[in-house]
């Protein structure tokens, strides 16, 4: 059974897909890239491409942070 995801990204609207199986493909079903320099999270949690995809997560494209003094 196909899961409902939300794919967020900083800037643009917030996408919602139907689909069963990893972040990647549910990336991939909203028409959605991971720009370089940014991390995956679903749920809040970090993730990979690979990870599995649940009803209801949310998987954010979180630009990476450096600084530091």
């Amino acid at each position: 059974m196909a899961a409902m995801v939300k794919v967020a990204q900083l800037g643009q609207a917030v996408k919602e897909v139907y689909v069963e199986g990893t972040v990647g493909d549910a990336l991939s079903a909203a028409g959605v890239t991971v720009p370089p320099g940014h991390g995956v999270r679903v749920s809040g949690r970090t993730a990979e491409l690979s990870s599995a995809i649940k009803d209801g997560d949310i998987i954010t494209l979180v630009p990476s942070v450096k600084g530091g003094a």
